[in-house]
């Protein structure tokens, strides 16, 4: 369970009569079984399995209804009489900035293939000032730092033209919004090109795995001495 529902159902004020931490963990227990059943529960579901009184059941789902961490609905109704009310988890409903988000994302796809490098180019120049990097190693991770800036996680492999992105903030977005994924690939090549060294961006793998990415860069001071190919080895793996 998230802390931040531990939280919530800690800091309700509702009592009766019985001990807050005792009551928070009867909450919790009700939040868990809820969260685990394949399908809604009615009170007397919750009272069967928690040995709590019906009463003091309801008391706790209006506690936790509330608090927005489960939703409930009315159970259809095979006789007369009012219907039972079926409680199950709340969905998760995007904020206003991840609505905002997905909307510009959406008009930015209709206007045309530049608009992504467009508001990158935008972006970039919103982050605060870069450090001047000395060396190519230092432009790399100076594009690492401006991405970790965002909310992003980065990491760089040894050789310093790779930079693992993880930690999507949009990664909600992005399955139906593709052009944001342009938009951050475009943001990298602009903020290379503003720190002056050798380094460029060649290509962004989306979603290598889920949730990872990784930028891929050119360097003209990596030069490697000796490239061997696959096809260039026989079967022993020996270099023919």
């Amino acid at each position: 369970m998230y802390p931040r529902l531990y939280s919530l159902i800690d800091n309700s004020c509702y009592k009766w009569g019985v001990p807050d931490e005792a009551s928070s963990e009867s909450r919790a227990t009700i939040l868990r079984l809820i969260e685990e059943s394949g399908t809604p529960l009615n009170v007397f579901d919750l009272t069967e399995r928690t040995g709590l009184h019906a009463n003091t059941v309801r008391g706790h789902l209006d506690v936790l209804l509330s608090t927005n961490v489960i939703s409930r609905q009315p159970e259809r109704a095979t006789s007369r009489g009012r219907p039972r009310w079926l409680y199950g988890t709340a969905a998760a409903q995007p904020s206003p900035y991840q609505q905002l988000a997905e909307v510009l994302a959406t008009e930015l796809s209709r206007i045309g293939d530049d608009a992504a490098t467009r508001v990158g180019d935008l972006w970039a120049n919103l982050l605060p000032p870069l450090t001047a990097a000395q060396t190519p190693d230092e432009a790399v991770q100076e594009a690492a730092a401006a991405l970790d800036q965002l909310g992003f996680s980065t990491s760089v492999n040894p050789a310093g033209d790779t930079i693992t992105v993880t930690n999507c903030p949009y990664e909600a977005l992005v399955a139906d919004n593709p052009v944001i994924c342009d938009i951050h690939a475009s943001l990298v090549a602009r903020v290379l090109a503003q720190i002056g060294q050798p380094v460029t961006l060649d290509s962004m793998d989306v979603w290598a795995r889920p949730g990872l990415c990784q930028a891929h860069l050119l360097r003209s001071d990596l030069i490697p001495t000796r490239t061997i190919r696959a096809a260039d080895l026989d079967p022993e793996g020996k270099h023919s």
